[in-house]
């Protein structure tokens, strides 16, 4: 069993795109190949640090579409009905007549797109190795064979995102593109960072792009929708989750407000179309979460340290992360390079960061005017009088390497005698794919593996792979294809020249050392030794996500658990989902690492004390029952002047989730209420007796105690006569901030009605469960 577990997500990073940054790091070491034969053609491969791991294998990463009301599949659809951005998570009816269907759907365009009133089934997307490949290395993506039944159009189809994907790697549930945290029915999910927590253990959350987009914001949010991004005092937002809710121990990463500034420069200034400071775009960080933050570092409503772009970041981080105790303290870094819409700046790919500060999205789209398809922004949002080498090297200055947030989370998580959790995220290298970015790929790939060889250097110094697992991998893939002339061209023009170059220029003459992208023309895949897409023709054809499997890295204790996954399929919604030869899932990972983090599942382990948000939990734990009734036996005992009411319910999680309304909520004791299932326990003052109780299993239970007085004055219509009411998690709405209910001996509950913890003393009921049973 891991002690620490670490996931690593590089976004986007398919198989083809780790093997371009692979070939380019033989390069660079000296390797003289000039084909791809003459480096690899299929597999693990090697030259980069992920590839060092022993385990090696390919997932499945595919989500779940459903009908709209117009009978046509959309991946992007959810089971409840309404535009689900436009209203509260979870708040609106089932489809009519919706069941969940685990038949395979692909589809037939992007979205989904397969007509229902066509006869079309379906709510998993699927992965048929026919139509695209046993591998990502099949021989029919590059001229092969295709006479079997292989579609290059197939992996288009029904694409996964990485709010969909995320999501799944955290809690092992499918869900549909742009779900957060939840499932289809937009349903809170239990994530790893939150079991994780309930152990007791630190978490962080560290990403190259903003800190609310969809893969960080899944460890730590549920809500219906990626883009709701943030709001100030708005709960249905993924960083107010992040910051008020779920918070993780360290959550590093980008979305600062001067990363997206919006105000054009005056006339004349350079450049044209570019922007100035101090205007910014709040798009990730709203102005009333950034003023909070900004103006109280030290002691602001979510009880964080907060830190941002500025003079020496790298150094202000890891003095700042090494005076942090993960018991007692948080720490929370926005940063982002101007220009670049909220991201770290880009190093490109030979680390001189030459790209930093250009727009993200502006190379293979060929959509906006001022950027004809194939050549890109290459135009800095300039302060009056700065410079380009100004520019990058104040922004190199005033933000952190995604190194450096590793680095700094893993000082601060590793104080932690529990143990932690912890996801690093390269987003930046989807960001360059969806580009058709060859030179930011390589350059964000090589930066996420810097912080992956951080992470094995810091294991093999703490404990090894005996008390560290593991995962390196893609939550989706692109649509990257690599010609065989692809190593010549990158060691002799260079990775810059094969993005950006559009000048004509015979591709023999520049073959004699490397080019700028002013003397080579890289815009035909022939010329640039790639091509992004199906058409192996054109060099910009796709700038989105595929359904291709992607590849796992790994090892540690719960690597033979993902091992023998391979093949076996998995449950989801109450159904058993084939597997595929040859291949895992996502849900296979997530329940590989997420075993070692599951409350006790045995008998004799049904009544628990979990640590969450510092505070002491006590819980009955019946999900090892399975679905049944389970008989409680019990023994019940008074020393109080109070008339108490007990009662037991029911619980979504062990930090107290019911549906969507956590403790803290206005509507939680109502919530509880809802989910009561136990008669109440209630005796007389100095009595004792003992009884049987049936309890619903499958489930975590909490207790809540009514103080002098009952359910009933609860549930009627005078609220002048409502008694206290104080639940296992004391920051429960409606209480008092102390503990009132304790372990106080082997599987007994102690109460407290007085407030404000009153004597102290944990007897004013005492119930002891001496036995569980199925009933």
């Amino acid at each position: 069993m891991a002690k620490n577990t670490i996931i690593m997500i590089g976004d986007g990073m398919g198989w083809e795109m780790a093997r371009a940054t692979a070939i380019y790091k033989q390069i660079q070491s000296g390797a003289t190949g000039q084909t791809l034969s003459d480096f690899y053609t299929e597999g693990k491969g090697s030259g980069l640090s992920l590839q060092s791991l022993d385990n090696y294998g390919l997932v499945t990463t595919y989500g779940t579409t459903i009908a709209g009301d117009n009978g046509i599949y959309n991946t992007s659809n959810s089971a409840l009905q309404g535009d689900l951005s436009k209203r509260v998570t979870g708040e609106g009816e089932i489809r009519d007549g919706f069941e969940f269907d685990p038949s395979f759907n692909p589809g037939i365009n992007r979205n989904g797109g397969a007509d229902a009133n066509s006869g079309v089934e379906g709510n998993l997307v699927g992965y048929d190795p026919v139509r695209g490949g046993e591998v990502p290395w099949d021989e029919a993506y590059y001229g092969g064979d295709t006479s079997g039944g292989f579609d290059k159009e197939y992996i288009k189809n029904s694409y996964p995102d990485s709010a969909n994907t995320a999501t799944t790697l955290y809690t092992g549930t499918k869900t549909y593109n742009g779900g957060v945290g939840v499932d289809i029915y937009e349903q809170p999910l239990e994530s790893i960072l939150t079991k994780a927590a309930i152990q007791g253990k630190a978490t962080g959350l560290i990403s190259s792009v903003p800190i609310d987009h969809a893969t960080p914001g899944a460890a730590a949010a549920q809500v219906n929708s990626r883009g709701k991004y943030d709001e100030f005092g708005v709960i249905d937002t993924i960083l107010q989750q992040e910051l008020g809710v779920f918070k993780p121990t360290v959550l590093l990463g980008g979305g600062h407000p001067l990363s997206n500034v919006d105000d054009p420069l005056p006339d004349g200034v350079e450049p044209p179309n570019g922007r100035i400071e101090p205007a910014s775009d709040y798009t990730y960080v709203s102005e009333g979460t950034y003023n909070e933050l900004r103006n109280n570092p030290t002691n602001n409503i979510y009880g964080y340290t907060f830190l941002e772009r500025g003079v020496d970041a790298a150094k202000v981080l890891a003095d700042t992360a090494a005076g942090i105790d993960p018991e007692t303290g948080r720490l929370l870094g926005i940063y982002g390079a101007r220009g670049q819409e909220g991201n770290l700046p880009t190093a490109s790919a030979d680390g001189d960061y030459g790209t930093t500060g250009f727009a993200q999205f502006t190379l293979g789209y060929g959509t906006d005017p001022l950027y004809p398809l194939g050549v890109g922004d290459t135009t800095r949002p300039l302060l009056p009088g700065e410079t380009d080498e100004q520019f990058i090297a104040r922004e190199r200055n005033e933000n952190p390497t995604l190194d450096d947030l590793t680095k700094a989370t893993l000082d601060v998580l590793e104080d932690d005698e529990d143990g932690f959790f912890m996801m690093v995220e390269g987003g930046d290298v989807d960001w360059a794919a969806h580009d058709n970015n060859l030179d930011n790929l390589i350059g964000n790939t090589l930066e996420f593996d810097k912080s992956v060889k951080t992470v094995l250097d810091w294991i093999n110094a703490n404990g090894g792979f005996e008390e560290n697992q593991l995962v390196i991998t893609a939550d989706h893939d692109h649509y990257l294809t690599l010609n065989e002339n692809f190593p010549e061209l990158l060691r002799n023009i260079g990775p810059n020249a094969l993005t950006y170059g559009v000048n004509a220029q015979d591709t023999d003459d520049a073959l004699d050392g490397e080019a700028s992208p002013t003397d080579y023309d890289a815009s035909t895949p022939e010329a640039a030794g790639h091509f992004w897409g199906s058409d192996s023709t054109v060099k910009h054809a796709w700038t989105n996500h595929s359904n291709r499997p992607v590849p796992v890295y790994y090892a540690g204790p719960e690597s033979a658990a993902i091992t023998a996954s391979v093949g076996q399929g998995f449950e989801n919604y109450g159904e058993k989902i084939p597997g595929i030869p040859g291949l895992t899932d996502q849900v296979n990972i997530a329940e590989a690492i997420s075993a070692p983090l599951e409350l006790g599942n045995e008998f004799g382990e049904e009544i628990v004390n979990v640590e969450f948000d510092n505070d002491s939990i006590e819980l009955i734990n019946l999900r090892g029952f399975g679905d049944v009734t389970v008989k409680a036996s019990y023994e019940i005992s008074r020393e109080a002047d109070f008339d108490n009411e007990v009662y037991f319910y029911k619980v979504d999680s062990a930090n107290g989730l019911i549906g969507r309304e956590l403790p803290s909520g206005d509507n939680y004791l109502q919530a509880a209420l809802n989910n009561v299932i136990t008669p109440a326990f209630s005796i007389e003052d100095d009595e004792s007796e003992s009884g049987v109780v049936n309890l619903e299993a499958g489930s975590i239970i909490g207790a809540m105690i009514i103080a002098n007085g009952s359910l009933a004055q609860l549930q009627d219509a005078d609220t002048s006569n409502d008694p206290l009411v104080y639940f296992s998690f004391p920051g429960a709405t409606g209480g008092d901030g102390f503990d009132h209910i304790k372990l106080v001996g082997d599987n007994t509950f102690g109460f407290e009605d007085l407030p404000n913890g009153g004597d102290m003393d944990f007897n004013d009921i005492e119930i002891k469960f001496t036995n569980f049973a199925v009933a």
